[in-house]
C-alpha cells in the first residue's frame, strides 16, 4: 500500500470533520464508487484542467482529498498527484484506490506551511471551502502552494435555493452563487480570477424535487438518502446527462442559468 507521510492529523470524531460514524463513511465510499455524481465530478475536473492548458504530467496537490475519489481520477488522467487530508482512515482508502498517489496526512486548519513541498502546477480544493468558517484563509494557504503561473482550482455546491438538511448534516456553511464566489476569489491577493463557471445545470430541477422529499426527514436520514445510489438505469442516464452538458456549454454560458455546483480557477501571478 502507498505509504502515508504523517505531518499532523485529526481524531476520527473531530467535531469539525467527523468520520466516526461507520455507517456514514460506508455510505459515502459506496457513493464514491458507484454514484453518477461522484463519477462525473472527477471527469469534469479533468476536462476543465485540460481546457486551462494543464497537460498530463503536471503536478497537482489535492487539499482535503478525503478518500481520494478525485485524486484517483486525476492520477488516471496522467497527472502527478499529491493528496492531503487530516484523517488517516480516509487516506488509507485513497492508498488502496491508486498506488500512484503521494499521500500526506495533515490537519489543514494548521495551514499549509508545514507541507514538505509548495511548488505545484495546480492546487485543488474540491468541495472543501463550503465547510469552512474562513474560506478566504484556506484559499490564501492553498495559493501559497502554487508555483508562479500555476493554478488554484476547485468546486463548491451552488444555489442556496437547494439548501436542505443534507447540507446541514454534511457540515456545509453555505452554497455559493457565481457572484458571491467571485467576490471571495477576487479578495485573494497574488492571483487573478480566470473563471467561475456553473456545472450540473440539468440537475437543478431534480435536486429541488429531491430536497422537498428528503428535507422532511431528519438530517442524518436525509444525508443517507442523498448518498443512496439510484437504480442502475437512472444512475447511468443521469451520468450521461451531466457529461453531455459541456457540449452545450457555449450556449448555456450566455444565459443566467445556474448549476448545482460551481467550478473556479485562479492563476498565481
Amino acid at each position: 500500500m502507498t505509504p502515508i507521510l504523517a505531518i499532523s492529523g485529526l481524531a476520527a470524531d473531530d467535531p469539525a470533520f467527523d468520520v466516526s460514524d461507520a455507517r456514514d463513511v460506508a455510505a459515502l465510499l459506496e457513493a464514491e464508487r458507484r454514484h453518477f455524481w461522484h463519477a462525473t465530478r472527477g471527469r469534469i475536473v479533468v476536462d476543465r484542467l485540460r481546457q486551462l492548458g494543464v497537460a498530463a504530467g503536471a503536478s497537482v496537490l489535492d487539499l482535503g482529498c478525503g478518500s481520494g475519489s478525485v485524486a484517483e481520477v486525476l492520477a488516471g488522467a496522467g497527472f502527478d498527484v499529491t493528496a492531503v487530508d487530516g484523517h488517516r482512515a480516509l487516506l488509507e482508502v485513497a492508498a488502496r484506490r491508486d498506488a500512484r498517489l503521494t499521500l500526506w496526512q495533515h490537519d489543514l486548519r494548521r495551514g499549509t506551511g508545514e507541507l514538505p513541498r509548495r511548488d505545484f502546477d495546480v492546487v485543488g480544493l474540491f468541495d472543501v471551502i463550503e465547510h469552512l468558517d474562513d474560506p478566504a484563509d484556506a484559499l490564501r494557504g492553498a495559493l501559497a502552494c502554487v508555483r508562479p503561473g500555476g493554478f488554484l482550482v476547485g468546486t463548491v455546491p451552488a444555489l442556496m435555493l437547494l439548501w436542505s438538511a443534507i447540507d446541514a448534516h454534511s457540515g456545509h456553511k453555505t452554497r455559493y452563487r457565481r457572484a458571491s464566489l467571485r467576490a471571495l476569489l477576487e479578495g485573494v491577493e497574488g492571483a487573478r480570477v480566470v473563471e467561475v463557471a456553473p456545472f450540473n445545470r440539468a440537475l437543478v430541477p431534480l435536486m429541488l424535487a429531491q430536497r422537498k422529499v428528503v428535507g422532511r426527514r431528519g438530517d442524518a436520514e436525509s444525508a443517507a438518502a442523498n448518498l443512496a445510489v439510484p437504480p442502475r438505469a437512472l444512475n447511468l442516464a443521469l451520468g450521461a446527462l451531466v457529461l453531455a452538458e459541456p457540449r452545450a456549454r457555449a450556449l448555456l454560458d450566455r444565459t443566467p442559468i445556474e448549476g448545482s455546483s460551481l467550478w473556479f480557477a485562479l492563476r498565481r501571478g
